[in-house]
């Protein structure tokens, strides 16, 4: 009788592509209304039942226990013997609370506005052109000044993940820096983070009226003294006078010739010996699938898209910087250029 152990079957083809297919036909959606629920929130003080979560929630309860088990097939909440559901290390990133929170960018990416166009990549493949536009009418960020609820919803994912954000500050040396101007830096997180690692450096947040009106985060003390908050719009000038300007997840937002005329007003306003910081992600040969996955993101929601580092050097080149470096931090990369 042989003491080997079994050899595992290797799973076919087609079985690998049903469960890349069927998991994310619903995944998303789950986690989505987990994370608008707040269900995180509410079984954070300790295991609750099925009918304690209807009644907090106000939802059916036989619907929302199937959520839960589903939930809890990926790892998501736990069912204990009584059949109640606990926290996981997965649910504890939906708190609302906590450090490492996800909940905003996983109520982002399950809602209308996201689900719907990617729901028509087909016709995006075709054409060309965002399928967010034909099925909403407008362009996306145009769409969103219109609709301050969406707004707040994009606006928030874009300040989560504290330490994605937390990577960034640690992987560049800011503290060289007299003065950066976050450009279209949102609510400021990002800067806040730098400029409580770095006391001596200025920094100065401009984006747009609408949007900076929610950058908490630097109206404390003793940031607010350091830092400016303007509101502007990056397509007709940035604020000038600083030695770096950072772009987090914008340049991707725009097709080359938007990008540029960005690159552009930053290259018009920074010092001769500044540096330019953009914060991105870099597509290669063997991209991981959320870059890729990403990208075609952009495509249905906006004119954008992810670059090669070939393109985004031309690209700045055509702007009239110089790549330097390219540093990798936390999925994204960090390059820096300068002005010629």
């Amino acid at each position: 009788m042989s003491n080997q152990e079994p050899q595992a079957q290797p799973v076919s083809p087609s079985i690998q592509m049903v469960q890349i297919l069927w998991p994310g036909a619903m995944a998303v959606q789950a986690i989505h209304v987990a994370a608008k629920f707040a269900l995180a929130d509410l079984v954070a003080s300790g295991p609750k039942s099925i009918k304690e979560l209807a009644e907090a929630t106000h939802t059916h309860g036989s619907s929302l226990g199937r959520l839960l088990r589903a939930l809890t097939s990926l790892g998501i909440f736990v069912e204990d013997t009584t059949g109640r559901y606990r926290q996981t290390a997965l649910s504890d990133t939906l708190r609302s609370d906590h450090p490492e929170s996800i909940r905003p960018f996983a109520m982002m990416l399950g809602a209308h506005f996201v689900w719907e166009p990617s729901g028509a990549l087909e016709e995006t493949v075709r054409t060309g052109e965002p399928s967010f536009e034909r099925v909403y009418g407008a362009p996306f960020f145009e769409y969103l000044a219109g609709h301050s609820d969406d707004a707040a919803v994009f606006n928030a994912a874009m300040s989560s993940s504290p330490a994605y954000l937390a990577a960034i500050v640690g992987a560049y040396d800011f503290s060289k820096l007299e003065r950066i101007v976050d450009v279209g830096g949102g609510h400021g997180l990002l800067l806040a983070g730098i400029l409580s690692a770095n006391p001596r450096l200025r920094g100065v947040l401009h984006d747009l009226p609408s949007v900076v009106v929610g950058a908490s985060a630097l109206r404390q003390e003793p940031i607010s003294q350091r830092c400016e908050i303007i509101g502007g719009d990056f397509f007709k000038g940035v604020p000038a006078g600083a030695d770096a300007y950072m772009l987090k997840g914008i340049i991707h937002d725009w097709n080359d010739e938007a990008a540029l005329k960005i690159l552009k007003n930053c290259r018009r306003a920074i010092h001769p010996d500044g540096r330019l910081l953009v914060v991105e992600a870099v597509l290669t040969r063997s991209t991981a699938p959320t870059k890729a996955l990403m990208d075609m993101l952009m495509m249905v929601l906006t004119s954008g898209r992810e670059r090669t580092e070939l393109e985004f050097r031309s690209l700045l080149q055509d702007a009239g910087f110089s790549m330097v470096q390219v540093i990798r931090a936390a999925g994204v990369s960090i390059i820096e250029s300068r002005p010629v």
